[in-house]
């Protein structure tokens, strides 16, 4: 089960709205591929790696989506705050 999903779960929970976002668009030649979705609390990010409350790696599907990324020269973001965590993907 992906981590997206166990957030917008934990956000119905807490009474809030749970939507997963996708966009997909090119511009100039380059390709924006961007996932946002809801968390509950704001998500512990160390050099571009995920980490799960105990400080251990967490979202590897990310660090897939980063070594395709990095294979063909793109661009790879991610971020968190209280409210949503997104992955943002220029290639």
């Amino acid at each position: 089960m992906s981590f997206g999903f166990y957030e917008c779960v934990k956000a119905v929970r807490a009474g809030r709205k749970a939507v997963i976002n996708i966009k997909l668009v090119q511009e100039g030649g380059k390709m924006i591929f961007s996932v946002r979705n809801p968390v509950v609390e704001k998500v512990q990010i160390a050099d571009g790696i995920v980490l799960d409350s105990d400080g251990g790696m967490h979202g590897v599907g990310l660090m897939n989506v980063r070594a395709v990324v990095d294979k063909y020269g793109g661009d790879f973001a991610i971020s968190c705050d209280q409210e949503k965590f997104q992955a943002v993907v220029m290639i």
